[in-house]
């Protein structure tokens, strides 16, 4: 059996109808419960937290304040009050002066950190030991550059030749360190030694 598709009549397609808003009446009221709300529960939270003051305090206050006054009343006495009766005392401001930290510390001599404190001992930094010379001569000049006292040093070793690369002598605590921050500044590795005294 055949059909026709073309006289099949489509379905209806429902009626679309705009949502309509909800009273205003209605929003305001839910806005204004749900900020009074909010704003009592911080307020709770604030007061719990410690950071605001009792609410009875100001009375106590006030009451002392009123006690203060009516003592004033004596016969004799001014109605005026002396601004300096009136202000308030702290008295943690005496008692910090009054009060005493004993610390079990051991004291550090601090002139031992003076730069232009004089070493003990004179020192060289040695920043590297070469076979040829002109290696040696090479990293001298590399360091004279950046402002070192550079010296290549050729010890007598037997059976081998070593020509060092040293600078110095420092004889205090200020220019050692200097040479020092010098050289890591740069990357030079080097060695402290002690200067042997002729």
């Amino acid at each position: 059996m055949t059909q026709d598709f073309a006289k099949i009549r489509p379905e209806p397609l429902l009626e679309k109808k705009p949502a309509s808003n909800p009273p205003a009446w209605s929003l305001m009221i839910t806005g204004v419960v749900l900020g009074i709300t909010i704003g009592v529960f911080a307020c709770v939270l604030l007061y719990m937290s410690g950071r605001v003051p009792p609410l009875s305090q100001p009375a106590v206050a006030t009451a002392k304040l009123f006690n203060r006054g009516s003592a004033d009343n004596e016969p004799g006495a001014t109605a005026e009050s002396d601004p300096e009766e009136t202000a308030l005392e702290y008295e943690f401001y005496r008692e910090l002066q009054e009060y005493e930290v004993l610390v079990d510390a051991t004291p550090v001599d601090l002139s031992a950190q003076d730069p232009k404190r004089r070493l003990e001992q004179d020192y060289l930094l040695q920043t590297g030991a070469f076979k040829r010379r002109d290696l040696a001569e090479t990293e001298q000049r590399r360091q004279a550059a950046l402002g070192l006292d550079v010296f290549v040093k050729d010890p007598s070793i037997v059976g081998r030749s070593l020509f060092l690369v040293q600078s110095g002598p420092f004889r205090t605590r200020g220019e050692l360190e200097n040479a020092e921050t010098v050289l890591r500044r740069n990357s030079i590795p080097f060695l402290r030694l002690t200067s042997k005294s002729d």
